[in-house]
């Protein structure tokens, strides 16, 4: 979704005189308007994971309106949004929301006319933020050049660095890319098809390649139509120590209801990614004043126990835009497993015998 058609939003409105938006106030999970559905996984390879319940609400700045993504080894997050008409922001800050750097016009000129960046995604083997590319002109009919792209940010300084185009066949606009966990494969859809693009060829040498005229956009391997709607606003992936399989979490607006689905994500033998299961639904969340549009999901791995925002899965949300709620939400999650876990762990350090309960 752009919001460039939004006015109120494109301006930027909420930043600080040091560049980048304030950090905004914690909401208790008690304020919480969701449901959370616990589903059966149509194999064995998640069923650990099937149930979520919110653990808190951030209320945080309208410029972080796109997309979210998390740098493990620094402990930052990362968000983007429009900026303009014309144009999207990056920001940067820790885990407490606190801003650290802002860039509000990352997106250059372009051929294609990019404008609009959707849900980010952090690289950390190659230590660079992915950024999916759209043009998107409201008032020229929406998706005004049917090319997608991936554009690599500096995540220090956050400026922009490259852009490689994926082929229009496959692929007319790139609303959110994720990596995986093992920074092989570059994800995002197209319809109700799953896309995923090797990491290994979205470089410099195949921007220069494509901008000299000697490379079409890259190819991605379609897993086919396995999405239940193209409406997917987000995505980023999950995998515990024990799981041979990555899940792959994904955003979707459905209208009335939004969900967070996961799906088993693995290789064959020669290394082509392929589904492990389905798209199962994890979260659900009724649509609201407060909830009134889905947009990115990031995962935040713990430390020691120790979760940033509280909890380890982070949904964007916005609420119906008016004067008075220019404002976006982090709405943040945990598994009942991990839940269960921590119930075990406090039981036997207080001597208390019992079974343990979901949280």
């Amino acid at each position: 979704m752009s919001m460039a058609s939004r006015p109120d939003i494109a301006t930027g409105s909420q930043r600080s005189s040091g560049g980048y938006p304030p950090r905004m106030t914690r909401v208790s999970s008690a304020l919480l308007s969701v449901v959370v559905v616990a589903v059966g996984f149509p194999s064995g390879a998640a069923r650990a994971f099937a149930r979520w319940r919110p653990v808190g609400v951030d209320v945080s700045s309208i410029a972080y309106n796109q997309g979210v993504a998390f740098d493990d080894a620094r402990r930052e997050f990362f968000f983007d949004g429009v900026s303009s008409a014309t144009n999207s922001g990056v920001y940067r800050t820790d885990a407490h929301l606190r801003g650290e750097a802002a860039n509000t016009t990352v997106i250059p000129k372009t051929t294609e006319g990019y404008n609009h960046a959707g849900d980010l995604s952090f690289d950390p083997v190659k230590k660079r933020i992915l950024l999916p590319l759209e043009c998107y002109y409201p008032q020229s009919g929406g998706n005004t050049c049917g090319f997608g792209a991936v554009g690599i940010v500096d995540p220090m300084t956050l400026r922009f660095r490259y852009y490689v185009n994926l082929a229009r066949s496959q692929i007319k606009k790139a609303m959110w890319d994720e990596i995986d966990p093992d920074g092989r494969w570059i994800w995002t859809s197209s319809g109700t098809h799953l896309l995923a693009y090797r990491a290994a060829d979205i470089t410099a040498a195949t921007a220069r390649r494509q901008r000299a005229g000697k490379l079409a956009g890259i190819v991605g391997v379609d897993l086919g139509s396995v999405l239940p709607t193209g409406a997917v606003t987000g995505a980023a992936f999950y995998r515990t120590g024990r799981a041979r399989s990555a899940q792959l979490l994904l955003s979707l607006n459905l209208g009335d209801t939004f969900e967070v689905v996961s799906t088993g994500i693995g290789t064959t033998r020669t290394g082509r990614p392929k589904l492990v299961s389905h798209p199962a639904t994890i979260i659900t969340v009724r649509r609201s004043a407060l909830n009134d549009e889905p947009e990115g999901i990031t995962t935040t791995p713990g430390r020691r126990g120790s979760y940033p925002l509280g909890g380890l899965l982070h949904w964007q949300m916005l609420p119906t835009i008016t004067s008075s709620s220019l404002f976006s939400r982090v709405l943040t999650y945990m598994p009942y497993i991990a839940c269960s876990r921590h119930f075990r762990t406090t039981q036997a350090s207080s001597g208390k015998v019992g079974r343990p309960r979901l949280c």
